[in-house]
């Protein structure tokens, strides 16, 4: 079968890996990305071909709706002409080409939600204006959920947005990632600092949503600790001058996912921090929190998520109110102090993924959801 997957961003772990285990069990997979700042270089993926849409267009702002109709044009003429079997579509900015390239070629369409666009319009001005405005996309949303063969959500705690769309066929995938160390063994972790000081980690996008200023100022506070983060974004001046005014802070820029795992393991503590003014953060189950369990690392994550909701039923971090410095300098020191806790916690982690959260448990599923449409 022949499975075009599109998403509208070029940098994405979680649909690469499912290009990647769609391929490894025998489907020819064609994945469409919009690459707009031209960051994606090599034109084929792991198994799987890559095809490039190479509008330059902003992420994660309100202008990109100006850019959304020529996406949506090229988009919806590539599945005429290329062969498919399935589509399967990657959040609401992929969907409505999609369907009508469903309905023109009659064949099967799956679709993930990776964020619902509704819920990613903070509270701001205008409060009438943006409440009408999320009310409106969140209705063209779960309409266009109805024509879908299967609904792939990342988390349990999703179906509350889609409420009230009729869906024909629902299936969770967490965002976890594959488990790097299931045939050798995980590998003793190599100190990130060379020294006994403590090596906080982060890799992701660089915005202000993500709580990146917090941790700086709580770390600039504490003597044996480091902070180091990897990554883009349109906040990354605001690390980079957090690195020259303390050297114990340092900034990698983006680097390949494989490295992002060997930090992770050399890494002592991670964390992962989200907006709770943003709604669709209430959500937010990312890929950072199931890299932690699988590398058996302790977290620190923001209240008030489906995050902190697993963090506490498996206990592997420390919750924080999202913001709060003195919180994140504590939680730091806590874990700073105490390497038992940090391995016992980890440990409850690595647990937790093997048995309940591990890629090759989402793999299945998502080869099990295929063989039905077929």
């Amino acid at each position: 079968m022949k499975v075009t997957l599109v998403r509208a961003r070029a940098i994405d772990p979680a649909v690469n890996k499912v290009a990647k285990s769609l391929s490894e069990n025998g489907y020819d997979v064609s994945l469409l990305v919009w690459d707009r700042r031209h960051t994606l270089g090599a034109e084929e993926g792991d198994g799987y071909t890559i095809r490039k849409f190479n509008l330059k267009a902003p992420y994660d702002k309100f202008t990109v709706l100006f850019y959304l109709p020529i996406w949506w044009i090229y988009e919806f003429f590539l599945l005429l002409r290329h062969k498919c079997d399935v589509i399967h579509a990657c959040d609401l900015d992929t969907l409505i080409p999609a369907i009508l390239a469903k309905f023109i070629k009659r064949v099967p369409l799956c679709y993930t939600i990776y964020d619902f666009y509704a819920n990613n319009l903070p509270d701001g001005r205008f409060r009438l204006l943006r409440k009408a405005l999320r009310s409106l996309v969140a209705s063209v949303e779960r309409f266009g959920i109805r024509p879908t063969d299967v609904l792939f959500l990342v988390d349990e705690s999703r179906l509350e947005q889609v409420k009230g769309a009729r869906i024909r066929k629902l299936v969770y995938i967490h965002n976890s990632p594959p488990d790097y160390f299931a045939a050798r063994g995980r590998p003793a972790a190599e100190s990130m600092t060379g020294t006994s000081a403590i090596a906080i980690f982060y890799a992701g996008l660089i915005h202000k949503s993500r709580g990146l200023e917090h941790v700086v100022r709580a770390v600039e506070g504490l003597e044996d600790t480091r902070l180091v983060i990897a990554g883009t974004g349109p906040d990354k001046e605001m690390i980079e001058n957090a690195c020259r005014r303390c050297k114990r802070i340092q900034c990698l820029g983006q680097i390949p996912y494989t490295e992002v795992i060997e930090r992770t393991v050399a890494a002592d503590i991670l964390f992962a921090f989200y907006d709770p003014a943003i709604p669709n953060n209430k959500y937010a189950s990312p890929n950072k929190l199931f890299e932690a369990m699988m590398c058996a690392k302790p977290i620190i994550a923001s209240d008030g998520s489906s995050m902190a909701n697993i963090v506490r039923e498996e206990n592997c971090g420390l919750i924080v109110p999202y913001g709060d410095v003195a919180a994140i300098r504590e939680a730091i020191i806590k874990l700073k102090s105490a390497g038992n806790l940090r391995q016992a916690l980890g440990e409850n982690g690595r647990r937790a993924y093997t048995e309940r959260y591990s890629w090759s448990i989402m793999q299945k599923r998502l080869i099990n959801a295929y063989k039905k449409i077929e």
